[in-house]
């Protein structure tokens, strides 16, 4: 009776040893995982800066005033169609990394 009560002490200390390793592991992806979520959000954020300065730049010069209201959208509208491209090949890649 004394060795099976030191084998189940033995065990129980081995199950706490492989879940303070398997915590350890757990803690290490979700910090990775933050970290990249970061770099997704800043790059997002620097992305979203450079569309609204490009769309700034469009609506600003004066030969936007005298252009076609559809040929406009159509511009502003392929622009942003072109940086969601690129926002999911570049997110897509950060995410593979």
């Amino acid at each position: 009776m004394r060795k099976d009560l030191n084998d189940a002490r033995d065990l129980h200390g081995q199950a706490e040893s492989a879940a303070a390793v398997w915590k350890g592991h757990v803690m290490d992806r979700r910090k990775k995982a933050l970290t990249d979520y970061r770099k997704l959000r800043a790059f997002f954020e620097e992305e979203e800066e450079h569309f609204l300065q490009e769309a700034g730049k469009e609506e600003s010069t004066p030969e936007d005033e005298l252009a076609d209201p559809a040929e406009r959208f159509r511009s502003l509208l392929q622009a942003v169609l072109e940086l969601e491209k690129k926002h999911r090949s570049l997110g897509l890649s950060m995410l593979l990394q």
